[in-house]
Protein backbone atom coordinates (compact mmCIF):
# COMPACT_ATOMS: atom_id res chain seq x y z
CA UNK A 1 0.00 0.00 0.00
CA UNK A 2 1.18 3.73 -0.28
CA UNK A 3 3.20 2.84 -3.30
CA UNK A 4 2.32 4.91 -5.83
CA UNK A 5 2.30 4.07 -9.46
CA UNK A 6 1.06 6.19 -13.32
CA UNK A 7 -2.39 5.17 -14.76
CA UNK A 8 -2.63 7.14 -17.76
CA UNK A 9 -2.70 10.83 -16.53
CA UNK A 10 -3.40 9.97 -12.88
CA UNK A 11 -0.74 9.32 -10.10
CA UNK A 12 -2.61 6.46 -8.41
CA UNK A 13 -1.47 5.80 -4.54
CA UNK A 14 -3.73 2.58 -2.84
CA UNK A 15 -4.90 3.32 0.46
CA UNK A 16 -5.71 0.07 2.95
CA UNK A 17 -9.08 -0.04 3.78
CA UNK A 18 -10.48 -3.24 5.59
CA UNK A 19 -13.64 -5.34 4.13
CA UNK A 20 -14.77 -8.95 4.15
CA UNK A 21 -12.25 -9.78 1.96
CA UNK A 22 -8.37 -9.10 2.32
CA UNK A 23 -6.10 -6.43 0.28
CA UNK A 24 -8.53 -4.55 -0.23
CA UNK A 25 -7.86 -0.78 -0.76
CA UNK A 26 -8.96 2.69 -2.04
CA UNK A 27 -7.52 4.82 -4.20
CA UNK A 28 -5.77 8.36 -4.79
CA UNK A 29 -6.09 9.73 -8.03
CA UNK A 30 -3.84 12.98 -8.73
CA UNK A 31 -3.69 14.44 -11.43
CA UNK A 32 -2.82 18.21 -12.73
CA UNK A 33 -6.63 18.82 -12.96
CA UNK A 34 -7.32 18.28 -9.64
CA UNK A 35 -7.72 15.17 -7.12
CA UNK A 36 -9.95 12.59 -7.00
CA UNK A 37 -10.96 10.40 -3.34
CA UNK A 38 -12.53 6.46 -3.95
CA UNK A 39 -12.85 4.58 -1.58
CA UNK A 40 -14.03 1.26 -2.91
CA UNK A 41 -15.68 -1.22 -0.80
CA UNK A 42 -15.56 -0.77 2.75
CA UNK A 43 -15.71 -0.31 6.71
CA UNK A 44 -13.81 0.48 9.51
CA UNK A 45 -13.13 -2.78 11.64
CA UNK A 46 -11.38 -1.76 14.63
CA UNK A 47 -10.03 -6.17 14.68
CA UNK A 48 -9.78 -7.09 11.72
CA UNK A 49 -8.92 -11.42 10.89
CA UNK A 50 -5.79 -10.29 8.97
CA UNK A 51 -4.33 -7.73 11.56
CA UNK A 52 -4.28 -5.28 8.46
CA UNK A 53 -6.00 -2.29 10.25
CA UNK A 54 -7.75 0.83 8.40
CA UNK A 55 -5.12 3.49 7.64
CA UNK A 56 -6.81 6.33 9.38
CA UNK A 57 -4.00 8.36 9.35
CA UNK A 58 -3.41 8.76 5.67
CA UNK A 59 -7.28 10.00 5.56
CA UNK A 60 -6.57 12.12 8.02
CA UNK A 61 -3.65 13.59 5.87
CA UNK A 62 -5.68 14.19 2.50
CA UNK A 63 -7.74 17.05 4.36
CA UNK A 64 -4.39 19.06 3.40
CA UNK A 65 -4.56 19.10 0.23
CA UNK A 66 -7.34 19.79 -1.96
CA UNK A 67 -9.48 16.72 -3.23
CA UNK A 68 -11.76 18.09 -5.61
CA UNK A 69 -13.72 14.75 -5.72
CA UNK A 70 -14.63 12.08 -3.25
CA UNK A 71 -16.58 8.54 -4.02
CA UNK A 72 -17.80 6.77 -1.58
CA UNK A 73 -19.53 3.04 -1.13
CA UNK A 74 -23.08 3.51 -0.23
CA UNK A 75 -24.38 0.25 0.07
CA UNK A 76 -25.51 0.53 4.35
CA UNK A 77 -26.11 4.12 4.18
CA UNK A 78 -29.43 3.49 6.22
CA UNK A 79 -28.21 2.01 8.96
CA UNK A 80 -27.22 3.47 12.06
CA UNK A 81 -24.08 3.38 14.00
CA UNK A 82 -21.00 1.21 12.95
CA UNK A 83 -20.43 -2.13 11.43
CA UNK A 84 -20.01 -5.22 13.92
CA UNK A 85 -16.35 -6.69 13.21
CA UNK A 86 -15.51 -10.02 11.95
CA UNK A 87 -14.23 -11.09 15.43
CA UNK A 88 -18.27 -11.00 16.71
CA UNK A 89 -18.80 -13.86 14.12
CA UNK A 90 -16.07 -15.57 14.90
CA UNK A 91 -17.07 -16.21 18.39
CA UNK A 92 -20.70 -16.72 17.48
CA UNK A 93 -19.75 -19.59 15.11
CA UNK A 94 -17.30 -21.49 17.62
CA UNK A 95 -19.94 -21.65 20.20
CA UNK A 96 -22.70 -22.65 18.04
CA UNK A 97 -20.58 -25.55 16.16
CA UNK A 98 -19.45 -26.64 20.17
CA UNK A 99 -22.86 -26.82 21.43
CA UNK A 100 -23.51 -29.57 18.36
CA UNK A 101 -21.04 -31.72 19.35
CA UNK A 102 -22.24 -35.32 18.66
CA UNK A 103 -25.31 -34.43 17.46
CA UNK A 104 -24.21 -34.56 13.77
CA UNK A 105 -22.85 -32.91 11.16
CA UNK A 106 -22.48 -28.76 10.81
CA UNK A 107 -23.27 -27.18 7.34
CA UNK A 108 -22.48 -23.94 6.89
CA UNK A 109 -23.22 -20.87 3.89
CA UNK A 110 -21.67 -18.17 3.12
CA UNK A 111 -20.43 -15.78 0.23
CA UNK A 112 -17.85 -17.68 -1.69
CA UNK A 113 -15.81 -14.47 -1.97
CA UNK A 114 -15.71 -14.12 2.08
CA UNK A 115 -11.96 -15.07 3.02
CA UNK A 116 -12.08 -13.77 6.56
CA UNK A 117 -15.30 -15.44 6.85
CA UNK A 118 -13.75 -18.62 6.23
CA UNK A 119 -10.83 -18.07 8.67
CA UNK A 120 -14.02 -17.62 11.41
CA UNK A 121 -15.34 -21.20 10.05
CA UNK A 122 -11.97 -22.60 10.51
CA UNK A 123 -11.53 -21.42 14.09
CA UNK A 124 -15.05 -22.73 14.73
CA UNK A 125 -13.93 -26.43 12.79
CA UNK A 126 -10.08 -26.63 14.92
CA UNK A 127 -12.55 -25.79 17.91
CA UNK A 128 -14.56 -28.49 18.14
CA UNK A 129 -12.26 -30.86 16.10
CA UNK A 130 -13.99 -30.92 12.96
CA UNK A 131 -12.52 -31.24 9.22
CA UNK A 132 -13.43 -28.78 6.62
CA UNK A 133 -15.62 -29.95 3.51
CA UNK A 134 -16.30 -27.33 0.61
CA UNK A 135 -19.09 -28.16 -1.48
CA UNK A 136 -19.72 -25.86 -4.50
CA UNK A 137 -16.78 -24.84 -7.79
CA UNK A 138 -17.00 -21.37 -6.62
CA UNK A 139 -15.13 -21.62 -3.03
CA UNK A 140 -12.31 -23.79 -4.44
CA UNK A 141 -12.09 -21.00 -6.84
CA UNK A 142 -11.61 -18.26 -4.28
CA UNK A 143 -9.46 -20.32 -1.76
CA UNK A 144 -7.12 -21.16 -4.45
CA UNK A 145 -6.40 -17.89 -5.53
CA UNK A 146 -5.58 -16.90 -2.17
CA UNK A 147 -3.34 -19.82 -1.25
CA UNK A 148 -1.71 -18.73 -4.51
CA UNK A 149 -0.97 -15.24 -2.84
CA UNK A 150 -0.14 -16.69 0.50
CA UNK A 151 -3.28 -15.21 2.12
CA UNK A 152 -5.55 -18.70 2.24
CA UNK A 153 -6.97 -18.88 5.96
CA UNK A 154 -7.32 -22.45 4.53
CA UNK A 155 -4.30 -25.07 3.05
CA UNK A 156 -6.20 -26.71 0.29
CA UNK A 157 -4.46 -30.22 0.76
CA UNK A 158 -6.21 -30.48 4.34
CA UNK A 159 -9.88 -30.59 2.83
CA UNK A 160 -12.29 -33.31 2.64
CA UNK A 161 -13.16 -33.92 -1.10
CA UNK A 162 -17.25 -34.35 -1.16
CA UNK A 163 -16.98 -38.18 -2.88
CA UNK A 164 -15.31 -38.93 1.08
CA UNK A 165 -17.83 -37.49 3.44
CA UNK A 166 -19.57 -41.18 3.72
CA UNK A 167 -16.12 -42.39 5.54
CA UNK A 168 -15.74 -39.72 7.93
CA UNK A 169 -17.91 -39.58 11.34
CA UNK A 170 -20.52 -37.00 11.06
CA UNK A 171 -19.50 -35.72 14.33
CA UNK A 172 -15.77 -35.15 13.30
CA UNK A 173 -17.75 -33.03 9.74
CA UNK A 174 -18.03 -29.45 8.63
CA UNK A 175 -19.38 -28.35 5.43
CA UNK A 176 -19.08 -24.98 4.10
CA UNK A 177 -21.29 -24.95 0.84
CA UNK A 178 -22.63 -22.55 -1.61
CA UNK A 179 -26.07 -21.19 -1.94
CA UNK A 180 -26.36 -18.54 0.57
CA UNK A 181 -29.10 -16.51 -1.82
CA UNK A 182 -30.60 -19.34 -3.08
CA UNK A 183 -29.45 -19.32 -6.77
CA UNK A 184 -31.00 -22.43 -8.49
CA UNK A 185 -27.57 -24.69 -9.38
CA UNK A 186 -25.66 -23.75 -6.00
CA UNK A 187 -25.35 -26.38 -3.77
CA UNK A 188 -27.18 -25.47 -0.99
CA UNK A 189 -30.50 -25.10 -3.10
CA UNK A 190 -30.01 -28.20 -4.46
CA UNK A 191 -29.80 -30.16 -1.42
CA UNK A 192 -33.00 -28.05 -0.41
CA UNK A 193 -34.88 -29.98 -3.45
CA UNK A 194 -33.44 -32.88 -2.89
CA UNK A 195 -31.00 -32.70 -5.93
CA UNK A 196 -27.52 -32.26 -4.74
CA UNK A 197 -25.46 -35.46 -5.75
CA UNK A 198 -22.97 -34.67 -3.06
CA UNK A 199 -25.09 -33.12 -0.27
CA UNK A 200 -28.23 -35.05 1.35
CA UNK A 201 -29.55 -32.93 4.21
CA UNK A 202 -30.52 -35.70 7.26
CA UNK A 203 -32.13 -34.45 10.81
CA UNK A 204 -28.81 -34.43 12.75
CA UNK A 205 -28.08 -31.77 10.33
CA UNK A 206 -27.19 -27.79 11.80
CA UNK A 207 -27.26 -25.28 9.26
CA UNK A 208 -25.79 -21.82 9.98
CA UNK A 209 -27.00 -19.26 7.49
CA UNK A 210 -23.37 -16.77 7.46
CA UNK A 211 -25.07 -14.32 5.01
CA UNK A 212 -27.28 -11.58 4.41
CA UNK A 213 -29.75 -11.85 2.22
CA UNK A 214 -29.45 -9.43 -0.63
CA UNK A 215 -32.23 -7.38 -1.33
CA UNK A 216 -34.89 -8.97 -3.90
CA UNK A 217 -33.73 -12.72 -2.87
CA UNK A 218 -36.21 -12.47 0.59
CA UNK A 219 -38.54 -14.86 -1.73
CA UNK A 220 -36.59 -17.48 -3.06
CA UNK A 221 -33.98 -17.84 0.41
CA UNK A 222 -36.98 -17.88 2.77
CA UNK A 223 -38.48 -21.05 0.59
CA UNK A 224 -34.56 -22.69 0.79
CA UNK A 225 -34.46 -22.45 4.58
CA UNK A 226 -38.02 -23.80 5.13
CA UNK A 227 -37.24 -26.38 3.04
CA UNK A 228 -34.23 -27.64 4.86
CA UNK A 229 -36.07 -27.51 7.99
CA UNK A 230 -38.83 -29.68 6.57
CA UNK A 231 -35.95 -32.46 5.97
CA UNK A 232 -35.52 -32.09 9.64
CA UNK A 233 -32.43 -30.18 9.75
CA UNK A 234 -32.39 -27.42 12.59
CA UNK A 235 -31.56 -23.89 10.39
CA UNK A 236 -29.84 -21.01 12.72
CA UNK A 237 -30.59 -17.73 10.33
CA UNK A 238 -31.78 -15.01 12.72
CA UNK A 239 -29.57 -11.80 12.77
CA UNK A 240 -29.73 -11.98 16.58
CA UNK A 241 -27.59 -14.79 15.87
CA UNK A 242 -24.72 -12.76 15.08
CA UNK A 243 -23.49 -15.09 12.17
CA UNK A 244 -23.06 -12.73 9.73
CA UNK A 245 -21.97 -8.93 9.80
CA UNK A 246 -21.85 -6.50 6.28
CA UNK A 247 -18.31 -5.40 4.71
CA UNK A 248 -19.79 -2.08 4.11
CA UNK A 249 -19.48 0.98 6.37
CA UNK A 250 -22.85 2.29 8.41
CA UNK A 251 -23.78 5.79 8.84
CA UNK A 252 -21.33 6.44 11.68
CA UNK A 253 -18.34 5.23 9.81
CA UNK A 254 -19.36 6.89 6.18
CA UNK A 255 -19.66 10.59 8.47
CA UNK A 256 -15.81 9.96 10.00
CA UNK A 257 -14.31 9.70 6.14
CA UNK A 258 -16.06 12.26 4.92
CA UNK A 259 -14.94 14.78 7.84
CA UNK A 260 -11.36 13.00 7.58
CA UNK A 261 -11.05 13.89 3.79
CA UNK A 262 -13.21 17.15 3.59
CA UNK A 263 -13.91 16.76 -0.24
CA UNK A 264 -14.87 19.95 -2.20
CA UNK A 265 -17.09 17.58 -4.10
CA UNK A 266 -18.89 14.26 -3.14
CA UNK A 267 -20.31 11.83 -5.38
CA UNK A 268 -21.53 8.74 -3.54
CA UNK A 269 -21.73 5.57 -5.69
CA UNK A 270 -22.58 1.76 -5.05
CA UNK A 271 -26.24 1.37 -4.04
CA UNK A 272 -29.51 2.01 -4.98
CA UNK A 273 -30.62 4.91 -6.30
CA UNK A 274 -32.07 5.92 -3.20
CA UNK A 275 -29.25 5.19 -1.37
CA UNK A 276 -27.36 7.63 -3.26
CA UNK A 277 -29.71 10.29 -2.57
CA UNK A 278 -29.26 9.08 1.59
CA UNK A 279 -25.48 9.38 1.19
CA UNK A 280 -25.81 12.43 -0.56
CA UNK A 281 -27.55 14.29 2.41
CA UNK A 282 -25.70 12.44 5.19
CA UNK A 283 -22.69 14.64 3.46
CA UNK A 284 -24.05 17.75 3.63
CA UNK A 285 -25.88 17.90 6.53
CA UNK A 286 -23.74 15.77 8.93
CA UNK A 287 -19.85 16.20 7.22
CA UNK A 288 -20.05 19.57 6.34
CA UNK A 289 -19.84 19.13 2.73
CA UNK A 290 -21.26 21.57 0.50
CA UNK A 291 -21.27 20.22 -3.44
CA UNK A 292 -22.69 16.90 -3.69
CA UNK A 293 -24.41 15.26 -6.72
CA UNK A 294 -26.34 12.17 -7.39
CA UNK A 295 -26.16 10.36 -10.85
CA UNK A 296 -27.58 7.58 -12.77
CA UNK A 297 -25.45 4.93 -14.45
CA UNK A 298 -24.49 6.10 -17.70
CA UNK A 299 -24.56 9.78 -17.01
CA UNK A 300 -21.09 11.71 -17.19
CA UNK A 301 -19.89 14.58 -14.70
CA UNK A 302 -17.88 17.64 -14.78
CA UNK A 303 -15.68 18.92 -11.86
CA UNK A 304 -14.15 22.08 -11.20
CA UNK A 305 -11.62 22.05 -9.03
CA UNK A 306 -11.84 24.94 -6.05
CA UNK A 307 -9.27 27.55 -4.44
CA UNK A 308 -10.72 26.26 -1.53
CA UNK A 309 -13.82 24.50 -0.48
CA UNK A 310 -15.99 27.27 -1.37
CA UNK A 311 -14.44 29.58 -4.36
CA UNK A 312 -13.76 28.02 -7.64
CA UNK A 313 -10.30 28.59 -8.99
CA UNK A 314 -9.64 30.75 -12.11
CA UNK A 315 -8.96 28.49 -14.79
CA UNK A 316 -10.49 28.26 -18.07
CA UNK A 317 -13.05 25.66 -17.68
CA UNK A 318 -13.72 27.05 -14.01
CA UNK A 319 -14.40 30.74 -15.32
CA UNK A 320 -16.75 29.56 -18.15
CA UNK A 321 -18.68 27.39 -16.43
CA UNK A 322 -18.57 30.59 -13.92
CA UNK A 323 -19.36 32.51 -16.65
CA UNK A 324 -22.74 30.20 -17.34
CA UNK A 325 -24.55 30.01 -13.78
CA UNK A 326 -24.01 33.73 -13.78
CA UNK A 327 -25.82 34.68 -16.82
CA UNK A 328 -28.30 32.20 -15.54
CA UNK A 329 -28.96 33.76 -12.51
CA UNK A 330 -28.03 31.86 -9.70
CA UNK A 331 -25.99 32.65 -6.77
CA UNK A 332 -23.51 30.01 -6.05
CA UNK A 333 -21.61 28.26 -8.38
CA UNK A 334 -21.54 24.73 -7.67
CA UNK A 335 -18.73 23.47 -9.75
CA UNK A 336 -20.28 20.03 -10.40
CA UNK A 337 -22.53 18.99 -13.06
CA UNK A 338 -23.79 16.56 -15.62
CA UNK A 339 -22.09 17.09 -19.32
CA UNK A 340 -23.27 14.17 -21.07
CA UNK A 341 -24.49 10.60 -21.49
CA UNK A 342 -23.32 7.71 -22.79
CA UNK A 343 -26.33 4.88 -24.08
CA UNK A 344 -25.74 1.54 -22.14
CA UNK A 345 -26.62 -1.52 -22.50
CA UNK A 346 -26.39 -4.64 -20.90
CA UNK A 347 -23.95 -7.79 -22.45
CA UNK A 348 -24.75 -11.44 -21.53
CA UNK A 349 -22.78 -14.24 -21.14
CA UNK A 350 -23.57 -18.02 -21.68
CA UNK A 351 -21.51 -20.11 -19.71
CA UNK A 352 -18.00 -18.21 -19.93
CA UNK A 353 -18.10 -19.39 -23.87
CA UNK A 354 -20.57 -16.47 -25.64
CA UNK A 355 -21.13 -13.10 -24.69
CA UNK A 356 -23.26 -10.33 -26.77
CA UNK A 357 -26.65 -8.13 -26.08
CA UNK A 358 -29.90 -9.88 -25.34
CA UNK A 359 -30.72 -10.19 -29.14
CA UNK A 360 -27.44 -11.92 -29.67
CA UNK A 361 -27.99 -14.70 -27.00
CA UNK A 362 -31.46 -15.10 -27.87
CA UNK A 363 -32.71 -13.41 -24.13
CA UNK A 364 -36.11 -12.78 -25.67
CA UNK A 365 -36.64 -16.53 -27.94
CA UNK A 366 -35.01 -18.27 -24.02
CA UNK A 367 -37.96 -16.50 -22.04
CA UNK A 368 -40.57 -16.86 -24.79
CA UNK A 369 -39.97 -21.26 -24.23
CA UNK A 370 -39.66 -20.43 -20.20
CA UNK A 371 -43.11 -18.63 -20.02
CA UNK A 372 -45.45 -19.71 -22.40
CA UNK A 373 -43.82 -23.48 -24.15
CA UNK A 374 -42.70 -24.38 -26.97
CA UNK A 375 -43.99 -26.79 -29.92
CA UNK A 376 -42.56 -28.88 -32.62
CA UNK A 377 -44.06 -30.26 -35.35
CA UNK A 378 -42.49 -32.96 -38.29
CA UNK A 379 -44.64 -32.70 -41.49
CA UNK A 380 -44.93 -35.34 -43.38
CA UNK A 381 -46.34 -33.59 -46.67
CA UNK A 382 -48.59 -35.47 -49.17
CA UNK A 383 -49.09 -33.56 -52.80
CA UNK A 384 -52.01 -34.40 -55.25
CA UNK A 385 -50.97 -36.96 -57.68
CA UNK A 386 -50.88 -35.52 -61.34
CA UNK A 387 -53.19 -36.74 -62.90
CA UNK A 388 -55.74 -35.62 -60.44
CA UNK A 389 -54.66 -31.58 -61.54
CA UNK A 390 -54.38 -29.20 -58.98
CA UNK A 391 -55.98 -29.78 -55.36
CA UNK A 392 -55.37 -29.32 -51.68
CA UNK A 393 -52.52 -31.45 -50.34
CA UNK A 394 -52.77 -33.69 -47.15
CA UNK A 395 -49.92 -34.38 -44.24
CA UNK A 396 -48.88 -36.76 -41.70
CA UNK A 397 -47.87 -35.09 -38.43
CA UNK A 398 -45.76 -35.49 -35.25
CA UNK A 399 -46.33 -32.83 -32.87
CA UNK A 400 -44.62 -32.72 -29.21
CA UNK A 401 -45.18 -29.93 -26.59
CA UNK A 402 -43.04 -28.73 -23.84
CA UNK A 403 -43.58 -26.49 -20.97
CA UNK A 404 -46.69 -26.26 -21.68
CA UNK A 405 -50.45 -27.26 -20.04
CA UNK A 406 -51.79 -30.58 -22.39
CA UNK A 407 -54.93 -31.29 -20.55
CA UNK A 408 -54.05 -34.98 -20.87
CA UNK A 409 -53.18 -35.04 -24.60
CA UNK A 410 -56.39 -32.81 -25.82
CA UNK A 411 -54.19 -30.08 -26.99
CA UNK A 412 -51.89 -32.43 -29.17
CA UNK A 413 -55.33 -33.41 -30.78
CA UNK A 414 -56.18 -29.67 -31.62
CA UNK A 415 -52.89 -28.81 -32.63
CA UNK A 416 -53.15 -32.26 -35.24
CA UNK A 417 -56.24 -30.97 -36.08
CA UNK A 418 -55.17 -26.78 -36.85
CA UNK A 419 -52.60 -28.48 -38.69
CA UNK A 420 -54.34 -30.74 -41.04
CA UNK A 421 -56.83 -28.10 -42.05
CA UNK A 422 -53.79 -25.71 -42.70
CA UNK A 423 -52.04 -28.11 -45.26
CA UNK A 424 -55.84 -28.81 -47.20
CA UNK A 425 -56.00 -25.27 -48.06
CA UNK A 426 -53.21 -24.96 -50.07
CA UNK A 427 -52.54 -25.45 -53.66
CA UNK A 428 -50.91 -29.18 -54.73
CA UNK A 429 -47.48 -26.77 -56.00
CA UNK A 430 -46.77 -25.18 -52.64
CA UNK A 431 -43.97 -24.71 -51.38
CA UNK A 432 -42.32 -26.39 -48.15
CA UNK A 433 -41.26 -22.81 -46.75
CA UNK A 434 -45.35 -22.01 -47.28
CA UNK A 435 -46.48 -25.18 -45.58
CA UNK A 436 -43.90 -24.30 -42.71
CA UNK A 437 -45.19 -20.55 -42.22
CA UNK A 438 -49.07 -21.53 -42.61
CA UNK A 439 -48.68 -24.27 -40.09
CA UNK A 440 -46.94 -22.26 -37.50
CA UNK A 441 -49.59 -19.53 -38.04
CA UNK A 442 -52.02 -22.35 -37.33
CA UNK A 443 -50.33 -23.51 -34.21
CA UNK A 444 -49.86 -20.10 -32.72
CA UNK A 445 -53.62 -19.39 -33.02
CA UNK A 446 -54.55 -23.51 -31.79
CA UNK A 447 -52.37 -22.98 -28.73
CA UNK A 448 -53.87 -19.00 -27.65
CA UNK A 449 -57.41 -20.40 -28.18
CA UNK A 450 -56.41 -23.60 -26.09
CA UNK A 451 -54.37 -21.97 -23.20
CA UNK A 452 -53.79 -18.27 -24.25
CA UNK A 453 -50.47 -19.45 -24.67
CA UNK A 454 -48.45 -17.61 -27.27
CA UNK A 455 -45.55 -20.87 -27.41
CA UNK A 456 -42.58 -20.38 -29.89
CA UNK A 457 -43.35 -22.92 -32.87
CA UNK A 458 -40.46 -25.11 -34.65
CA UNK A 459 -42.03 -26.76 -37.90
CA UNK A 460 -39.97 -28.96 -40.20
CA UNK A 461 -41.89 -30.08 -43.09
CA UNK A 462 -40.76 -32.89 -45.76
CA UNK A 463 -42.11 -34.42 -49.19
CA UNK A 464 -43.80 -37.70 -48.59
CA UNK A 465 -42.72 -38.62 -52.18
CA UNK A 466 -39.72 -36.42 -53.49
CA UNK A 467 -41.10 -37.67 -56.79
CA UNK A 468 -44.18 -35.75 -56.83
CA UNK A 469 -42.28 -32.77 -55.53
CA UNK A 470 -39.70 -33.18 -58.31
CA UNK A 471 -42.42 -33.42 -61.38
CA UNK A 472 -44.21 -29.62 -61.77
CA UNK A 473 -47.11 -29.39 -63.60
CA UNK A 474 -46.27 -29.72 -67.66
CA UNK A 475 -46.91 -26.68 -69.95
CA UNK A 476 -46.56 -26.88 -73.57
CA UNK A 477 -45.18 -24.43 -76.61
CA UNK A 478 -44.30 -24.82 -79.76
CA UNK A 479 -41.24 -25.21 -81.03
CA UNK A 480 -39.44 -22.59 -83.13
CA UNK A 481 -40.72 -22.74 -86.85
CA UNK A 482 -38.07 -24.17 -88.67
CA UNK A 483 -36.50 -22.70 -92.67
CA UNK A 484 -38.45 -24.34 -95.39
CA UNK A 485 -37.23 -27.37 -96.60
CA UNK A 486 -37.56 -28.90 -99.86
CA UNK A 487 -37.61 -32.89 -101.13
CA UNK A 488 -38.30 -35.96 -98.62
CA UNK A 489 -37.38 -33.23 -95.99
CA UNK A 490 -40.35 -30.75 -97.17
CA UNK A 491 -42.76 -33.69 -96.62
CA UNK A 492 -41.69 -34.14 -92.95
CA UNK A 493 -41.62 -30.53 -91.92
CA UNK A 494 -45.81 -30.11 -91.15
CA UNK A 495 -45.53 -33.14 -88.82
CA UNK A 496 -42.45 -31.34 -87.28
CA UNK A 497 -44.16 -27.83 -87.19
CA UNK A 498 -46.78 -29.36 -85.26
CA UNK A 499 -44.62 -31.47 -82.93
CA UNK A 500 -45.43 -30.41 -78.78
CA UNK A 501 -42.66 -30.50 -76.59
CA UNK A 502 -42.95 -30.84 -72.96
CA UNK A 503 -41.71 -27.71 -70.10
CA UNK A 504 -41.81 -28.05 -66.93
CA UNK A 505 -42.27 -25.12 -65.27
CA UNK A 506 -42.94 -24.11 -61.27
CA UNK A 507 -44.94 -21.54 -60.23
CA UNK A 508 -44.86 -17.87 -61.40
CA UNK A 509 -43.10 -19.19 -64.50
CA UNK A 510 -40.00 -20.09 -62.64
CA UNK A 511 -38.00 -23.41 -63.16
CA UNK A 512 -38.08 -24.55 -59.08
CA UNK A 513 -35.54 -25.64 -56.87
CA UNK A 514 -34.88 -29.69 -56.80
CA UNK A 515 -32.51 -31.94 -55.54
CA UNK A 516 -29.96 -34.12 -57.58
CA UNK A 517 -31.88 -37.24 -57.20
CA UNK A 518 -34.93 -35.39 -58.72
CA UNK A 519 -33.91 -33.71 -61.13
CA UNK A 520 -32.02 -36.47 -62.70
CA UNK A 521 -35.28 -37.47 -62.47
CA UNK A 522 -37.05 -35.40 -64.03
CA UNK A 523 -34.05 -35.89 -66.84
CA UNK A 524 -34.84 -39.48 -67.52
CA UNK A 525 -38.62 -38.70 -67.91
CA UNK A 526 -37.97 -35.49 -70.51
CA UNK A 527 -36.11 -37.96 -71.78
CA UNK A 528 -38.75 -40.52 -72.40
CA UNK A 529 -41.44 -37.58 -73.65
CA UNK A 530 -38.80 -36.96 -76.56
CA UNK A 531 -38.41 -40.35 -77.63
CA UNK A 532 -42.19 -40.81 -77.33
CA UNK A 533 -42.47 -38.61 -79.83
CA UNK A 534 -40.21 -38.69 -82.09
CA UNK A 535 -41.94 -42.57 -82.22
CA UNK A 536 -45.25 -40.87 -83.20
CA UNK A 537 -43.30 -38.89 -85.57
CA UNK A 538 -41.97 -41.83 -87.16
CA UNK A 539 -45.01 -44.26 -87.39
CA UNK A 540 -46.92 -41.95 -89.97
CA UNK A 541 -43.31 -41.53 -92.19
CA UNK A 542 -43.57 -45.45 -92.31
CA UNK A 543 -46.78 -45.59 -93.36
CA UNK A 544 -46.20 -43.21 -96.18
CA UNK A 545 -42.91 -45.24 -97.39
CA UNK A 546 -44.27 -48.39 -98.51
CA UNK A 547 -47.48 -46.33 -100.66
CA UNK A 548 -44.49 -44.29 -102.61
CA UNK A 549 -43.01 -47.41 -103.50
CA UNK A 550 -46.10 -48.95 -104.42
CA UNK A 551 -46.61 -45.45 -106.47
Amino acid sequence: MLQEYQMGPFQVTPIRVTHSIPDCCGLILRSEHGSIVHTGDWKIDENPVDGEHFDRSTFDLLSKEPISLMMSDSTNVLSPGRTPGEAVVRDSLCQKVLDHAGKGRVVVTQFASNLHRLASVKAAADAAGRRICFIGTSLGTYLEAAYRDGRAPINPAELIKPNQLRDHDPNKVLIVTTGSQAEPRAQLSLASRSASENLRIGPQDLVLYSAKVIPGNETQVSQMLNSLALQGARVVASRSDNLHVSGHAYQGELEEVLRFVKPQHFLPVHGEYSFLVEHARLARQRAGVLFTEVIKNGQMLGIHERRNRNTLSTGSMAAAAAGKEQASGEQQQSGISVIGEVDLFRLFNDGSRGTGTAAEMGIPEREAMAFEGIIVAAVDVIRPKLAAGKGGMGCKARVTTRGMWTESGKLLDVLHQAIQAAVSRLPGDASLGQVERDIIDACQKAARWFNNKKPEVIVVAFEHDPRAAGIPDMVTRPRRQQPAATGKAATAAPAQQQQRVAVPWGPQGTQPRRSPAAAEQQQQQQQEVTAAAAAAIAVPAAQQAPAAAAN
